[in-house]
């Protein structure tokens, strides 16, 4: 298996398809989509897909998942609502240890 999980689910049809951008904002890609661009792979629920929507969701078949990571910077300072996010993550997952 290789780093990309997407290249090992597709398999060998992985180079047959036509890749045309990146994004890390669903959001803008939710936008290139409406305006038919192409199709996005992301995760359930970060783009609005709701009956009010043009857009809707399908989940890959067979089922692909995959890990996701936090990260901030040490000793930064937070704004109030950041640090309050964080603040309920960690109380969240204050089970998990590395």
């Amino acid at each position: 298996f290789s780093k990309n999980e997407f290249a090992d689910w597709f398999g060998e049809d992985f180079h047959k398809l036509n890749i045309v951008t990146t994004y890390n904002l669903a959001y803008n890609a939710g936008i290139m989509v409406e305006e038919g661009v192409g199709y996005a792979i992301t995760l359930d629920k970060i783009v609005n897909t709701s009956t009010t929507s043009n857009l809707c969701f399908r989940p890959l078949q067979p089922r692909l998942e995959s890990g996701l990571n936090i990260v901030w910077k040490k000793h930064h300072v937070l704004s109030a609502a950041a640090a309050a996010f964080l603040k309920e993550l960690q109380e969240e997952f204050s089970h998990i240890r590395n």
